[in-house]
């Protein structure tokens, strides 16, 4: 309990300010005796001495009125302090006030009478230290009189914090609680409440629960199975309950409060009771020796086989407990568990006698396994090997595979275009470009393939417009579902896919392929639909439907899911590629179909939310190249095939267009620098003889000539490096085998574009 500061200035306050005024008035009546003196020596009669008289007078009547309001001040004061006092008397708690310099202020009766031993320090001015080393030193409190130095530094702590509340027992055997509280002006108020009969009563209780305790430990004791004897310090037995008398087998009315440990002891071996001779010994050591009692078990016997597991445990008060279980069973149990142990243990030597007869069997049986496991992993592995080394082959050798392809499509160009060729010539010819188409579509195939499972093909992604794409592909296939009478339906896309161009385009290409072929009649439906994230990509066709155990097979290389009479074209590797090039990207294939009713083959691929948007096609027409082809000049060839090489001027010739060749780029310069030839546009393969590849060569050349000259990529490198390297010197890219349209209409529009038509137009571009 605390209570405010009263709000008015102390005694010793109110003595000051009337020392102070006292002081200051008798300079006034000073002041105003030597005023009179001097009037009465002045002779003026110009009034002035008696304007300075009043002037005095009005000065000592305010003094006046001033030491008049001082009086009712002081006498207000007196008055309220006396009603403070009274108010704090009233209180049931004792009531102490300090100020901040720990002086007494206030102190009621009820402090008063709580501490009488002290009452004549009990005033105002005394200071807190003076109050309790009177406390100690009289043995006011309990703690106090045994160490009262220690008490003293403990109470100024407790007395220093802002707020406390703590307990303290008085000699006399009262308890109180002491509440301590700052004040703002520095002061502490005290509260001392007398507690005595609260801790009387918690004291009864808590006896009373001790009283209770006792009964029902007493009543627990006397209920448990378990026999219980109790000896004091004394080694006196204090407690037992029948079953303990029942299973040492003594008689109940033999054992007595009081009785000796020794004596029961020996009552004990007396009817019968044996222990192991070093166990008694442990036993009667551990009685003696408090100080070495550990837990203790003795397993004592009786006739008849019963046996009594005793624990020896120690309590605070160096007596012991003795707790006793009747364990008969348990030991029978395991006696006869170590009986069965013995006839197990016989049996399972038998038995391992026998298993490692049989273990050596089998040890032989493992080493011949391992080594058939060995041969089978070598041959496993050798059989890895040259896959993987074919594959590497196929991918490795693409650029001679083509080579042969690629000078047998420039002969047959040429051959297109003569005029030495009939009706009937043609005819052969068409099937026999034909024929190479299939050659090339094949072998560009497996050539996909084998890169792809050999790791040559890294995924360039970036953002694709599906729109334009599908819109792209619809043209290229509409004139092919025309010719077979089937509607190719498109339905328009805005989405933005993340994904690698190239790859994205093959695997709807081959599912767009696909549908056309293997659709009769009908129509078939391309477009794409949102799933969450990603965008499934779909082509939709009417034919006549995959059965379910065809639906893995038709993903394998060369397997088709026709009937073996079928006369339809096609080698059964476009779901291959798909398969492969899914699994590159990290995208989804899946197929929905219904025999009779038709298929739809789709792709799942992750949209594009964010970030840059996906950049317009560049047109492959020899955009970016600066300066203008002569109308004059010959065509530059950079092949070191001499077979190609020399089908390659062969077909310019019959499109009467002048050419040079040389298989490196040294050679080409030494061969213009001698007949001062002036070029209209270089064509050169990517591996050249020397140092110099194709790119590098056309760059060369058009330092040398000093303008841009327009160059033309032919090569069977179809990696997207060389793509990328070659599109960033504005140099033209056609794969092996070039076809001879494409290169042919690039060579007109340089020709078109310098104003000279050098190139013939009329009559159809032959291997479109």
């Amino acid at each position: 309990m605390s209570a405010p500061a009263p709000a008015m200035p102390s005694r010793r306050d109110l003595k000051s300010e009337m020392e102070r005024l006292r002081r200051e008035n008798d300079k006034l009546r000073t002041i105003r005796d030597a005023l009179i003196r001097q009037v009465d020596r002045s002779h003026d009669l110009t009034g002035n001495s008696y304007k300075l008289f009043q002037s005095v007078t009005q000065i000592e009547s305010s003094v006046e009125k001033r030491i008049q309001r001082l009086a009712r001040a002081m006498s207000e004061a007196k008055i309220a302090r006396r009603q403070l006092q009274h108010a704090i008397d009233s209180i049931g708690e004792g009531f102490i006030l300090y100020d901040k310099d720990d002086r007494i202020v206030l102190c009621n009766r009820k402090y008063r009478k709580i501490f009488p031993e002290l009452e004549d320090l009990l005033k105002p001015g005394t200071h807190f230290n003076d109050v309790i080393q009177r406390a100690a030193e009289i043995g006011v409190i309990a703690e106090a009189v045994t160490d009262p130095q220690s008490w003293i530094a403990a109470r100024i702590a407790y007395h220093r914090t802002r707020r406390c509340q703590f307990q303290q027992l008085l000699s006399d055997g009262r308890w109180i609680q002491i509440s301590e509280r700052a004040t703002d002006e520095g002061g502490k108020v005290t509260v001392v409440s007398d507690i005595t009969q609260f801790r009387r009563l918690e004291d009864t209780r808590r006896l009373s629960n001790l009283a209770q305790q006792s009964d029902i430990l007493a009543t627990t004791v006397a209920s448990i199975a378990q026999g219980v004897i109790v000896f004091d310090a004394d080694l006196n037995l204090v407690a037992w309950n029948s079953q303990a008398s029942m299973l040492l087998n003594v008689p109940y009315m033999d054992m007595h409060a009081g009785t000796n440990v020794r004596k029961l002891l020996r009552l004990v071996w007396r009817h019968g009771a044996t222990v192991e001779r070093a166990r008694r010994e442990a036993v009667r050591e551990w009685i003696r020796d408090i100080k070495k009692r550990h837990p203790l078990r003795v397993e004592v016997s009786h006739s008849g086989g019963r046996v009594i597991a005793a624990n020896f445990r120690s309590m605070p008060d160096d007596g012991f407990v003795v707790t006793m279980t009747d364990v008969s069973p348990q030991i029978n149990a395991a006696k006869l568990l170590e009986r069965s142990n013995e006839e197990l243990e016989k049996r399972v030597q038998e038995r391992t006698r026998e298993l490692t007869r049989l273990n050596e069997i089998l040890q032989d049986e493992v080493l011949r396994h391992e080594k058939t496991m060995a041969d089978l992993e070598r041959t496993r592995k050798a059989a890895e090997a040259a896959n993987l080394s074919k594959t590497r082959f196929l991918a490795a050798a693409s650029h001679d595979l083509l080579q042969p392809l690629n000078a047998a499509r420039l002969y047959l160009s040429a051959l297109e275009t003569s005029h030495f060729v009939g009706q009937e010539g043609h005819d052969l010819l068409d099937k026999l470009g034909s024929a190479f188409q299939s050659t090339e579509a094949l072998l560009g195939t497996i050539l996909d393939i084998s890169k792809m499972d050999a790791g040559g093909y890294q995924p360039k992604l970036a953002a694709i417009d599906v729109g334009a794409l599908l819109e792209t592909l619809k043209a290229e296939f509409d004139a092919l579902a025309h010719q077979k009478g089937l509607r190719l339906r498109l339905v328009p896309s805005s989405a933005v896919v993340w994904s690698d161009a190239q790859l994205l385009r093959r695997i709807i290409q081959n599912f767009l392929s696909n549908a056309i072929k293997y659709t009769e009649t009908g129509s078939i439906l391309l477009g794409a639909r949102r799933k969450g994230r990603a965008l499934s990509i779909e082509i939709h066709d009417t034919g006549s439907g995959i059965p379910h155990k065809d639906r893995e097979v038709i993903f394998e290389e060369f397997r088709r899911a026709v009937p073996p009479s079928s006369q339809m074209s096609g080698l059964g590797l476009g779901l291959a590629i798909v398969r492969r090039a899914a699994d590159l990207l990290g995208h989804e294939v899946k197929l929905h179909s219904k025999v009779g009713l038709g298929s739809c083959f789709s792709v799942v691929v992750p949209l594009k939310t964010t970030g840059p948007q996906p950049q317009a096609r560049q047109e492959q027409d020899g955009a970016g190249i600066d300066g203008r082809p002569r109308t004059e000049g010959h065509l530059f060839v950079l092949e070191n095939d001499e077979s190609v090489a020399h089908a390659m001027t062969t077909l310019f010739s019959h499109w009467q267009m002048e050419s040079v060749t040389a298989p490196s780029y040294l050679g080409l310069l030494d061969l213009v620098q001698r007949k001062a030839l002036t070029p209209l546009a270089v064509v050169a393969d990517l591996h050249l003889d020397g140092d110099i590849d194709g790119i590098d060569a056309i760059i060369l050349l058009r330092e040398h000539f000093g303008h841009d000259l327009p160059g033309i990529l032919v090569t069977a490198d179809h990696s997207r490096a060389i793509k990328e390297r070659a599109r960033a010197k504005h140099i033209e890219y056609f794969s092996k085998p070039v076809k001879p349209a494409q290169l042919r209409a690039y060579l007109f529009h340089l020709s078109t574009e310098a104003g000279a038509d050098r190139v013939p137009a009329a009559g159809p571009m032959p291997g479109a």
